[in-house]
């Protein structure tokens, strides 16, 4: 469901039960807020908290080719290199072996596997540092849904 747009993209919540689509196959969302930065080459998902032992708070960026939107549909390709930072703990880097077997076995261009890298480089160190939108910005996003 589309929440609005304001200078860090457009903001979607996924509620309990949204099934994403991937050309891997569907699977159930764990409810949370996407960020959809058009024209950039990540994305990023807030998933809260919840009860204790089940789930701490997490932020997850998905690489991508840079996004486009078609009416109500975000077109990417992930390209599986990922960022995840639980709570307020380090950034990790997620899948880069799996990108960078991808990018050889299907001949990414360089110039796209410098985009990529330089990316996961840049959104790592807004998370890193709580630079915008990762400075709590999103919280105004969660009252609409919660």
């Amino acid at each position: 469901m589309e929440l609005g747009s304001d200078a860090a993209g457009t903001w979607l919540w996924m509620p309990q039960g949204t099934v994403a689509e991937t050309p891997s196959g569907p699977y159930n969302a764990f409810p949370g807020l996407r960020l959809i930065p058009v024209g950039q080459m990540w994305s990023a998902y807030f998933v809260p908290s919840t009860p204790v032992g089940q789930r701490p708070a997490s932020v997850y960026v998905d690489i991508s080719t840079p996004i486009r939107r078609d009416g109500e549909v975000f077109e990417f390709v992930d390209l599986d290199l990922d960022l995840e930072q639980v709570e307020t703990g380090p950034v990790t880097v997620l899948d880069r072996d799996e990108f960078l077997e991808r990018s050889q076995a299907w001949s990414y261009p360089a110039e796209l596997v410098t985009a990529a890298e330089e990316t996961c480089a840049s959104v790592g160190a807004a998370l890193s540092n709580g630079s915008a939108p990762f400075d709590g910005s999103y919280v105004s996003w969660w009252r609409l849904v919660s």
